[in-house]
């Protein structure tokens, strides 16, 4: 099963916690980025499918990318689907919103892994209440699909908008046979 994280405010946090949940159930986890992550202790820093497949073999868990800077980039085609073949579980953050808890997505974006089963779009509650200027990744794109201004304060119903218009509708366009879930639910 290959699960892509996108959206905004708290990817990489249910990310952790799902790749937690199926260890603990057993499971062999694989954890990649098709954009950019944060580099973890346990990260390993490498290209080479060989070593990620050998540590997901001996710890039932790896973490890669390749390096660049305090963050990982998204490994090699070739790696990538290595490694997949060896994993029962691929947990992909496939979107960056720089720790935003709202985004409306740029041209490019999400980057969802072709083989990806579902795709998990996920939301920060906490950008409720506060202006779209400081809850939103990419305001300016935000504020145009609301039709608002960036000091207006973020409801429900414009998450609902940004996540419908910004993710739902044109990743059932791109991948109608896709299962495609909002966390938390709206």
């Amino acid at each position: 099963m290959i699960l892509a994280f996108v959206g905004s405010g708290g990817k990489t946090t249910l990310l952790k916690k799902m790749a937690a949940e199926y260890r603990a159930r057993g499971k062999n986890v694989f954890v990649t980025t098709t954009t950019h992550m944060f580099i973890e202790e346990d990260t390993l820093l490498t290209d080479d499918a060989d070593t990620i497949i050998r540590t997901l073999q001996d710890t039932g868990y790896a973490m890669a990318g390749i390096p660049e800077g305090i963050k990982i980039r998204a490994l090699s085609k070739q790696t990538y689907e290595r490694v997949c073949g060896h994993a029962d579980v691929v947990l992909v953050e496939a979107d960056g919103s720089r720790h935003m808890p709202l985004k409306y997505p740029g041209k490019g974006e999400p980057v969802i892994p072709p083989n990806a089963d579902e795709i998990l779009v996920v939301w920060g509650p906490h950008g409720l209440g506060k202006p779209a200027r400081e809850a939103c990744h990419r305001p300016e794109l935000a504020v145009q699909c609301l039709g608002i201004r960036e000091e207006t304060v973020i409801t429900r119903e414009h998450v609902r908008k940004l996540i419908r218009e910004g993710y739902l509708l044109p990743l059932q366009k791109q991948y109608p046979h896709r299962k495609i879930t909002v966390y938390p639910p709206l």
